[in-house]
């Protein structure tokens, strides 16, 4: 009775079992896409590599096969034809494609789909950048193999449709050195090196970053009547022991967050030569990109009297042992002078 209860129960074969069945049912193809693109979507936009052949590689088909392929998938679940066309819902009348039309519909709608999700990028505010494009390519496409799966589950297992690597692979094979011809052969290498070569530098050019023109922007403001913030306005005259109130701007477009150190001096000149210079103040700001920041300052020259040059001297990395206009990233300046019973103009 023992025996037989061993060899009718076996529940670790029937778990084997049911595993290798729902391996065999999983698609491959779709399981595939899923597993691409989630290592597209940290390359890309989490590790951000700078390989430019790595970016190439994965970027082509990120955006111009998976796209195209979920929705081929979708549209067309059935690896044979329909044998007859019942008042079902119009997606499930669908007919089947070859492999190679597969391949070639992919590409195909993955151009048509592209324009679309850049309006929505577009229409949603959010910037073209190469996070929000491969976020927003990679998305599409793991909805849209959750769908395609669906739809395949839906059709009877005998018309569902398969792909099988390794028929796939030999048919490629076949292709490339079945001539025998060793010329032909070496051509055919030829031209499918050279075509991803091709395909793998547009894809580079479409995901990495683009980068406009880098700068960084220094202005000395003042605030008018209406408490606007103005270029220019600053004092001409101010008493000795008298201070300077102005406001520095600084914008950062250089693409990343930027530390800057800013160097406010008093300068006498002579013939258009400074001949002596005193540092008024010296303040350090973190900037991210593609903002600006405003400082308000209050300097007070120590000359009792003459004409003076205040010069404002922006660094974006250490600042020189005698920070000049010349070894300034940035500089601003202007003129004050300085005395007793001076008018401002």
């Amino acid at each position: 009775m023992k025996d037989l209860l061993i060899r009718t129960f076996r529940p670790f074969a029937a778990v084997g079992l049911g595993t290798r069945d729902l391996v065999g049912r999983l698609p491959i193809d779709l399981v595939g896409v899923t597993g691409f693109v989630a290592v597209a979507t940290v390359l890309l936009a989490v590790v951000d590599v700078a390989s430019p052949i790595v970016r190439g590689a994965v970027g082509f088909p990120l955006l111009f096969l998976a796209p195209g392929y979920v929705t081929v998938s979708i549209l067309f679940p059935r690896a044979s034809p329909v044998d007859t066309l019942e008042s079902t819902p119009l997606l499930g009348q669908t007919r089947d494609v070859t492999d190679v039309e597969r391949a070639a519909l992919a590409f195909g709608l993955s151009v048509a789909i592209l324009p679309l999700l850049g309006l929505a990028i577009a229409a949603l505010s959010w910037g073209f950048t190469t996070s929000t494009v491969v976020g927003t390519v990679s998305g599409f496409a793991i909805v849209g193999v959750a769908v395609a799966a669906f739809r395949r589950f839906r059709v009877a297992p005998r018309d569902r449709y398969r792909f099988r690597l390794g028929r796939k692979l030999g048919a490629v094979r076949a292709a490339l050195f079945g001539s025998g011809s060793a010329a032909h052969t070496a051509v055919n290498v030829v031209l499918v090196v050279s075509l991803l070569l091709a395909l793998t530098s547009v894809g580079y050019a479409l995901v990495s970053p683009q980068q406009g023109e880098q700068y960084t922007s220094l202005q000395l403001l003042t605030e008018d009547e209406s408490g606007d913030l103005v270029a220019g306005g600053t004092p001409s005259a101010v008493e000795p022991g008298g201070s300077i109130a102005f406001t520095t701007g600084i914008e950062n477009q250089e693409g990343h967050e930027q530390e800057y150190t800013v160097v406010i001096q008093e300068q006498w000149l002579e013939d258009g030569e400074v001949f002596d210079r005193t540092e008024l103040q010296r303040t350090e700001h973190s900037v991210s990109d593609g903002e600006t920041l405003t400082v308000d300052r209050d300097v007070t020259p120590t000359a009792e009297s003459g004409t003076v040059r205040i010069a404002v001297l922006l660094y974006d990395g250490e600042v020189p042992d005698v920070p000049t206009a010349d070894n300034a990233y940035r500089h601003g300046y202007f003129w004050t002078d300085v005395g007793e019973d001076l008018e401002d103009e």
